[in-house]
């Protein structure tokens, strides 16, 4: 699965996912995309085919043919630990979604 994880979410989640998981995933501060509107996030994971990852579900959801993936992070434990905990909250959902559809996605 190819991710791209949006500013409010840990950076680390990005690299959990690549190093353990041997996911594409990248962290929109690796991109250059820090401080980028939503438009032009949307644009870049839709070039890229990534799925965006973010708790900013508002900001995305007029964008057309873009995987979005909701997270929040009221539901994921705080510190160190969370990077970790959406790491493999993502695995799990590219596991049991391995072509997903376009549009929200609320992974559990």
């Amino acid at each position: 699965m190819r991710f791209l994880l949006d500013e409010m979410l840990p950076r680390a989640a990005a690299v959990e996912l690549r190093d353990t998981f041997d996911h594409d995933a990248k962290h929109v501060r690796e991109t250059g995309l820090s401080g980028a509107d939503d438009a032009t996030v949307a644009t870049v994971a839709r070039n890229e085919s990534r799925a965006v990852v973010t708790e900013n579900i508002s900001d995305f959801a007029v964008e057309p043919d873009l995987v979005l993936v909701c997270i929040l992070k009221r539901r994921l434990p705080s510190g160190g630990a969370q990077a970790r905990a959406l790491a493999e909250l993502l695995d799990r959902w590219a596991t049991d979604n391995p072509d997903p559809y376009v549009g929200q996605h609320w992974p559990t």
